[in-house]
């Protein structure tokens, strides 16, 4: 027997991957599994719509900055509940 590729291709390619070669990835799909793999705090998935608003991290990291600041000057100073809660002392009368 010789040891002839069983696969002929007239096109040569640039890159020396052996992996190219051997591995067919014409069927791969993504990890279903990957949202286990990374810090649930810090990835967050976005519509088709908004990903095509927002371009990179950094254009969400400043739309979301401008929604906070702008929501922090217009929310009114936070008092404690049992401050509020708390019944007044009622004031002695005087005879």
């Amino acid at each position: 027997m010789k040891n002839k590729p069983t696969k002929k291709t007239s096109e040569t390619l640039d890159d020396d991957d052996p992996l190219d070669h051997e591995i067919d990835f014409s069927k791969s799909r993504p990890n279903p599994y990957w949202l286990g793999m990374v810090d649930r705090n810090c990835v967050r998935l976005l519509s088709k719509d908004l990903a095509e608003a927002f371009p990179d991290n950094a254009a969400v990291d400043d739309a979301l900055r401008s929604v906070l600041h702008t929501h922090a000057a217009k929310a009114p100073k936070k008092i404690s509940a049992s401050t509020v809660a708390a019944p007044k002392p009622k004031k002695k009368a005087r005879a």
